[in-house]
Parts: structure tokens; sequence; C-alpha cells
């Protein structure tokens, strides 16, 4: 069982990786933190509440960030609805849980320095990284309780989403990226925006998970409505959902078929490239300090997560 904290800006591809967080056997997941991102702060903790509710879990729920270290925040209702769940929460009841007082930073900081030596926490982040950057503004030394921290974030060839070349989490939040990419943590796995890009769900086999009908399947047709009619609008041919793919590298390590250890830095001052994934192509110039995946075994990725999909109930 390897102890485990997800940090979510909890839009519809957040939503599939919790799904399949929360279904693992793998992993002891410690704590779940929200941040700014999709969508502001406190909607993302009740986007998160309403995963647990149908998942039929209790974790620890803390709040984060309401907006980047510099800057206003940035949201992305345009793709993911005006609540990120494609709007599911107009119509369903409010959840009730309640989140822990202390701040999500305070919290990472404490969930990490307090477990045992031997623990090898694990730290998937599938926001903006403000809340990392904060937790390492009050440890400095925060890497070395992390065993293996998971990035969805970046561009590996600067094809933006949010900008001309940068993707949304970095975009949203560039010098927490930086701060996080620079700070020494020992093994970073990064999930950039291309590789999703790469590694659609067709929507006939997108639409074979949502059978047979159960509370998981139907909450997840409902969240990705809103999500689908854009990504069709825009002519992609099957569903993207990077949080989900993050997600397999950290649980479902084998699902990962092709990465690179490379060298990457954040850009954050200029005009046109703030947020970009600024990477190092030349060998023996700078010592790698993540490893960018760029190709997954997408049928295991659907299989682990049509099983998180069968109702416990």
């Amino acid at each position: 069982m390897i102890p485990l904290l997800i940090d979510t800006d909890a839009g519809v591809d957040d939503a599939s990786a919790l799904m399949i967080a929360l279904a693992c056997p793998r992993v002891q997941l410690l704590a779940i933190t929200t941040v700014h991102g999709n969508v502001p702060v406190r909607q993302a903790t009740q986007n998160v509440s309403l995963v647990l509710d149908v998942m039929g879990r209790e974790v620890p729920l803390y709040e984060g960030a309401s907006r980047p270290l510099l800057g206003a925040p940035l949201d992305a209702s345009d793709i993911m609805g005006p609540d990120g769940l494609g709007g599911v929460t107009a119509w369903t009841q409010p959840s009730m849980r309640q989140r822990r007082s202390s701040m999500a930073a305070v919290a990472l900081v404490q969930w990490l320095t307090h477990q045992p030596e031997s623990a090898q926490t694990h730290l998937v982040a599938l926001g903006p990284l403000t809340n990392l950057a904060l937790a390492l503004a009050l440890k400095p030394d925060l890497p070395r309780y992390v065993a293996r921290l998971v990035i969805m974030g970046g561009t590996s060839e600067a094809r933006g989403n949010a900008s001309a070349v940068a993707e949304f989490n970095f975009f949203a939040d560039p010098e927490a990226a930086a701060r996080v990419l620079e700070a020494g943590f020992k093994d970073v796995w990064l999930l950039p925006w291309e590789t999703s890009l790469r590694h659609p769900i067709a929507w006939s086999d997108f639409d074979a998970l949502l059978f047979p009908e159960n509370p998981r399947t139907r909450f997840l047709r409902h969240i990705t409505g809103y999500l689908r009619q854009r990504l069709q609008n825009l002519g992609l041919p099957g569903m993207v959902l990077p949080d989900f793919l993050a997600m397999l590298v950290a649980l479902y390590p084998e699902c990962v078929q092709e990465s690179l250890p490379v060298h990457a830095t954040v850009e954050t001052e200029g005009r046109l490239g703030r947020g970009l994934l600024a990477i190092s192509w030349l060998p023996g110039v700078s010592t790698p300090n993540l490893h960018l995946v760029t190709r997954l075994d997408l049928q295991k990725g659907l299989e682990i997560l049509r099983a998180s999909l069968t109702d416990g109930n």
C-alpha cells in the first residue's frame, strides 16, 4: 500500500482521475487538497466532495490556494462547464462533507513530514502547482519526504491550450510551476498536454465505459456531457482526459510505455512564452530533473477505469 496525496483543481478529468485512485487497491489515500484552476477553489472542494460521495469513500479534504502566486486566477468554465463538472451541481444535492480547517499547503507539509521515513509517500498534482509551491516555502526540504511526484502540466512541443505555447495548469501559475521543478524532487514524472492529445479515448470506447448503468457510470456520463460536446465541436476523435492519464502514471506505472529523461524549466517573464515548459534537448548539457511521459497503454488504462466504475454497493 503506497501512501498517496492528491492535489487537484477538480474538473472533469480530475474527477475521472480521483475515481480510479479511490478504487485503487494499491494505495492508501491519505488526503486530498484543492486549488484554484478549472474552477474557484471553493467549487473545487465541493466537486471533490461530490466524487467522494459517489465513490462512497471518506478521505480528509483540505481547501488550498484561491489564486496564483502572482496575478489573477484563471478558469476553464468554457470547456469544463460552469462548475467544472459539466453543470452537474445545478441539479444535484450539495455534498454535506466538511473540509478540514488546515490550509492545503500546511496539510501537505504535515502529512508528508509526519509519515515514517520508510513510508515512501507519493504525491500527484493535477492542477496549478500553487499549493505545492506554498508548501515548499513553508518547508524548503520538502522534496526529501516525497518518494515520487507525478504532475499533469506543461507542453512538450509548445502546443498550448491556454496560450499559444502554454498548457493551462502551468499558465495558471508559472511561478509555482517553476519553483516546483527547481525544488529538487528526486523522482518527477510529468504528463504533458501533447501526450494527452495522442491518447484520446475513442467515442465508441468511452460510450462502452458508461454501461451497465449504476451511480458511478451515471455520474461520469453527466459530468462529461458538456466537455464531450466541446471536444466534438473541435473535431477531436475521442474524450481527452489528461488527469486520468497522469493518475495512471502515478498508480499503474506499468501503463507507461515510453518516457524521456529531460531537464525542464518554466518561462515566467516572456511576453509570448509565459508558462512555457522549456525542455533542454541537448544531450549532456543539463542533468535531467524529470521523466517526460510520451506514450501509455491506453487500453490497460480503460480496463482500470472500467473497474473503478463498478458500483461497490
